[in-house]
């Protein structure tokens, strides 16, 4: 597929995707949503892929919905639906790490879009927040409330205010904070750092920390010492070890 809205691009393991509307403040439309739920789909297929950057180019991450795009969705609002579930949900679902690297706005579906990573780095000029009860729409509250906690989620979607990145920090919603000029390079090179390791162990790692939050706490230990009993002896596990301990006797 070829994208026009997107730009994809792989570096030392990690995917990179970037939001490509910069005349619109990376506006996201029907067609652009439909390309970032076909991106993420290959990118699962790729071996060759342990992380994945989400940012958008120039000064937006992304500003949400076009809004004649939303308007438009009440001539079909099925379709369009669908198709803003499914991009989300390849985000939100995806096997491994996605880091969302956000600079400048990013609201309504732009800030839901962010969400949906697992780890969110954002540089000074980060705008973000759920204005969409000033246009008379509801906004999402889930996985939101997860990350920075109920009374926190509920402030954001019925106050439509919008944050800096050190309040974002402040709340959890934000993991880091760099200047402008390195944020990006920021967060690729803790995506890199992440694809370094077993691509099957963070593959576990992920599905696991995403399912046990709901369990009620035996049923969470047992799940994750079930894991854990999968790869402890494997052969990864061993040679990580071993060059470890070759790594520190030649150091002493």
């Amino acid at each position: 597929m070829e994208y026009q809205d997107i730009i994809f691009s792989k570096e030392n393991k990690i995917g990179i995707v970037q939001i490509n509307r910069p005349e619109f403040m990376n506006a996201l439309t029907m067609e652009l949503l439909k390309e970032l739920a076909h991106v993420f789909e290959e990118m699962e297929k790729d071996e060759e892929i342990n992380a994945v950057v989400l940012t958008g180019v120039e000064k937006a991450f992304s500003a949400g919905f076009d809004m004649p795009s939303v308007m438009s969705l009440g001539e079909n609002k099925s379709a369009g639906l669908k198709i803003i579930e499914e991009s989300f949900l390849n985000i939100l679902k995806f096997p491994l790490p996605v880091i969302a690297a956000v600079s400048g706005p990013a609201l309504a579906a732009g800030f839901d879009l962010m969400v949906m990573a697992d780890i969110r780095v954002m540089s000074e000029t980060a705008k973000v927040g759920q204005p969409e009860i000033r246009w008379a729409l509801t906004p999402l509250s889930d996985p939101l409330w997860k990350i920075i906690g109920m009374g926190r989620a509920k402030e954001v979607t019925m106050t439509g205010r919008i944050y800096g990145a050190e309040e974002a920090r402040e709340m959890g919603l934000a993991n880091y904070v760099y200047p402008r000029e390195s944020y990006l390079e920021e967060a690729k090179k803790l995506a890199q750092r992440i694809a370094a390791f077993e691509r099957e162990a963070l593959k576990a790692n992920k599905e696991q920390t995403n399912r046990v939050p709901g369990m009620e706490v035996q049923s969470a230990i047992r799940t994750q010492l079930w894991t854990f009993r999968n790869f402890v002896g494997s052969e990864a596990m061993c040679s990580r070890m071993q060059a470890f301990l070759e790594s520190n006797k030649n150091k002493g």
